[in-house]
């Protein structure tokens, strides 16, 4: 990117009189770095460093004399007695020089390059004519896609363990794939399709039928994939842009490239891609800047875009708080890499802000992001240990344990992260076991949703917040199961089948479950394309009608009384009440026959009964349908 004259004039503005913090005097400590010591160990190939300048200075130089890389000599910024200056780094002894005036200081840092094997990727997606041209509005467009990516991953790379120490959890981020010459490797992935095609499905589907392209083109079975779509398109005519999004789950975020003229293309380029209030022409592209319409605004809102949903694809959920990542503090990030913020397209002032009011991951992000696997500095050997247990009881309280001892938990309401409990007490080991009380999980916010506990090794267990006496979880379990080989199927059992099944089952002995989730994994010796069967008899002296409500991994059949009442053929994980049903029970005794259908992984089931008027229900040993509180 060129260093605008409208950039270049708001640099060089810096300096003069604006509203905000007292300039720091000069003193001995002039261009010592305050968030990194000498000789200091990082494990990240760019980093940023915040100290003090001299009161009148508008710029710094830094030049790692141990690099011969282009990115040798970066010029960083100086605003009231503050500078900001980015550094990449050489594996080994970096010497850095920081000038400032008559002003210089050394610094000496260590790089040590990450060696964790579970890494972020980074694909550069073409349709199917291979054409890598991203849209712009700029008429000489270099069309360096791959330096583009290289610099925005090392910044996000960069951001996240800056902030991550800010918090106290030190320098820890996601590993990045990293050439000979420290260069992102940018996959470059040719799609099956003309973008006319890619522009049909929705978000989900189109984000789906990518997934399924890297795994089958770029199989990576520790890798969080982050890939732009290259055929991305405003079109000026319909002012709609066609093959964009900003999605993430799974192992993948996907992203659309309307804005990726804007990211910086150079180290070099941060600082002034940050300060460019060039307006951005939404009558020839896609102005995804929140309202601020600027050069600066685009290139903050779409990487923070980026960084929020590859959170996502780390497991972080949304939050409530205004300036995490995982809400729309992402639209902050530009923050980190300033000391003033320009005004929008609209006009108004420059303003002044301190880091706390910076792009974050707030500390319930974070303290997850810590126990993560993709967190870890260096590969750790993951041991054959069960993930941790989330157990509720009766009184609306829990009991979470681990093996390995627990580092996250997570309480969750309506789908955002609003509270959690961290263990990174160097001076105690992990804790094996946790509780909750009914206080902790009914605070007077509302009602806790789930709960998520991470272990030491970063294994991950969600479960949804429940009271086990209402859920069924007494079974009897068939003897026999049945290939599933076609999960486009169920399995096809005729009627006289599921009646000698149903018999059969409601045969066996009672088999208790100890929680809500009824396990399929410790009852049958096969685990992977296989259904099974559970049965229970149901006893009311009236007819009666209520609710069954129900959640499976993977797919579920319902008969009650050889009727067939639901049935979902689908591969997921197993949250209860995932869907309901009115059913119909007979006078006196009705078998409750299900059919869970298993992939892989988890094999489970919930079920419960309640009244037509949600009034819980539960069902004793003996068969009898009573309320329950």
């Amino acid at each position: 990117m060129r260093f605008t004259r409208r950039a270049r004039l708001f640099v060089a503005l810096l300096g003069i009189g604006v509203v905000g913090r007292a300039p720091i005097d000069a003193s001995d400590d002039l261009l010592e770095p305050t968030n990194y010591a000498a000789g200091e160990i990082v494990r990240t190939p760019v980093v940023l460093l915040r100290g003090s300048a001299p009161a009148s200075a508008t710029d710094v130089l830094l030049t790692n004399e141990s690099s011969r890389r282009d990115s040798r000599e970066l010029r960083g910024l100086a605003h009231k007695g503050r500078y900001l200056a980015l550094a990449e780094l050489v594996p080994g002894d970096n010497r850095l020089l920081l000038k400032c005036g008559a002003s210089e200081r050394r610094i000496s840092l260590v790089y040590r390059p990450q060696t964790n094997s579970r890494v972020v990727r980074c694909i550069y997606l073409t349709d199917s004519t291979g054409d890598t041209a991203y849209q712009s509005q700029r008429a000489d467009e270099v069309q360096n896609y791959v330096g583009k990516l290289d610099t925005s991953m090392k910044l996000l790379q960069c951001f996240t363990a800056e902030r991550m120490h800010d918090l106290g959890f030190g320098r820890v981020t996601f590993c990045l794939e990293l050439d000979a010459n420290g260069k992102v490797d940018v996959h470059l992935l040719k799609g099956e399709r003309p973008a006319a095609e890619e522009y049909g499905p929705d978000d989900q589907a189109w984000w789906r039928r990518v997934a399924d392209l890297v795994h089958r083109k770029l199989p990576h079975p520790s890798a969080k994939n982050v890939v732009v779509a290259a055929y991305t398109r405003f079109d000026p005519a319909t002012r709609k842009v066609y093959g964009h999004t900003a999605l993430g789950g799974g192992d993948l975020g996907l992203f659309g490239s309307a804005g990726m003229f804007a990211w910086p293309t150079r180290l070099q380029d941060v600082f002034p891609t940050f300060a460019d209030t060039t307006p951005i022409d939404g009558t020839r592209v896609h102005d995804d800047s929140v309202g601020r319409s600027t050069v600066w605004g685009l290139a903050s809102t779409t990487l923070g875009a980026v960084l929020h949903e590859t959170g996502h694809a780390f497991g972080l959920p949304h939050t409530t708080h205004p300036l995490d990542i995982m809400t729309r503090g992402f639209d902050r990030l530009n923050r980190v890499f300033s000391l003033v913020e320009p005004p929008p397209k609209s006009g108004g002032a420059m303003r002044e802000f301190t880091l706390d009011e910076a792009g974050q991951f707030a500390p319930v992000s974070a303290a997850c992001l810590k126990a993560s696997r993709w967190f870890a500095l260096d590969d750790v050997a993951v041991a054959d240990a069960s993930p941790p247990t989330v157990e509720f009881d009766d009184d609306g309280g829990a009991v979470i344990r681990s093996d390995t001892g627990l580092r996250y938990l997570g309480l969750l309401r309506r789908g955002d992260a609003v509270d959690f409990r961290s263990y990174w007490d160097a001076s105690t080991p992990a804790p094996r076991e946790a509780k909750l009380s009914p206080g902790d999980l009914a605070p007077a916010g509302g009602p806790i949703e789930e709960v998520r506990a991470v272990d030491a090794l970063g294994v991950t267990t969600t479960e949804r917040v429940v009271r086990p006496a209402r859920f069924v979880r007494a079974w009897r379990f068939s003897k026999e199961s049945k290939p599933w080989t076609d999960p486009s199927r169920f399995v096809e059992l005729d009627l006289k089948q599921i009646d000698r099944l149903a018999v059969s089952t409601n045969a066996q002995r009672l088999v208790a479950s100890t929680s809500a989730y009824v396990d399929f994994l410790p009852r049958f010796d096969r685990s992977q394309n296989v259904a099974a069967y559970a049965a229970r008899t149901v006893v009311v002296p009236a007819p009666t009608k209520v609710r069954l409500l129900t959640g499976s991994d993977d797919a579920l059949r319902v008969w009650i009384a050889g009727a067939l009442v639901q049935q979902k053929l689908t591969m997921r994980g197993a949250r209860p009440d995932e869907e309901s049903v009115e059913v119909s029970l007979v006078k006196g005794r009705n078998i409750v026959f299900v059919e869970v259908s298993q992939g892989s992984g988890g094999w489970g089931l919930y079920l419960r009964f309640e009244s037509l008027e949600g009034a819980p229900l539960h069902l004793t040993d003996d068969g009898d349908l009573i309320p329950t509180r």
